[in-house]
């Protein structure tokens, strides 16, 4: 997934971080959108958030003034009632970003298919997508959304990392990313 990546962070403003548990992703995306961009727009979804305090102290750090974050402490899924907001909504919510290059990254540890059932606005933008898929079972459900959604897709399977090997998996895990599409554009 590194060379995905590599060409796609360069050309991104905003992230929206689903699952976006100790901020691994999130500072990385926020520095190379800094790097590139000189700014950043981050929404990190966390619904643990009082359980990841450590998530948003980075945010305060000298290195990431140029980012703009908000946490949001509620899960993603298909509806929204206080503790579940879809993407849609958020997207919605925040006008200033819909013209803006996106990328989504889904980590919801099987709540795939509920995160993209309330994104169709998202999914049928030009936004980069990448979404880890946990077990098999998920994964042509997920494949179907992008399809539904006319977004070329990429499968890349789990691999061990070339010097530390596995990850302990207790599932078969791959990553899906969608394909740049030249003939759409952000209106």
């Amino acid at each position: 997934m590194n060379p995905w990546l590599q060409d796609i962070l360069p050309t991104v403003e905003v992230l929206w971080d689903v699952g976006a548990n100790d901020g691994y992703f999130t500072y990385g995306c926020a520095h190379t959108m800094q790097k590139y961009q000189g700014c950043g727009y981050v929404v990190a979804f966390e619904p643990g958030l009082a359980d990841q305090l450590g998530l948003m102290q980075p945010a305060e750090w000298l290195q990431y003034q140029a980012t703009t974050f908000e946490f949001v402490p509620q899960f993603v899924g298909t509806s929204c009632d206080g503790q579940t907001v879809t993407l849609d909504q958020a997207w919605g919510d925040r006008p200033s970003l819909q013209a803006k290059r996106s990328l989504v990254k889904v980590d919801v540890e099987g709540a795939e298919v509920e995160v993209l059932q309330g994104a169709a606005s998202l999914l049928q933008a030009p936004h980069h997508w990448v979404v880890e898929v946990h077990g098999d079972h998920l994964l042509e459900p997920v494949l179907q959304h992008f399809a539904n959604a006319q977004r070329a897709v990429e499968v890349i399977p789990y691999r061990p990392h070339w010097l530390l090997g596995s990850e302990a998996r207790t599932i078969k895990t791959s990553w899906i990313v969608t394909q740049p599409d030249s003939s759409k554009s952000i209106s």
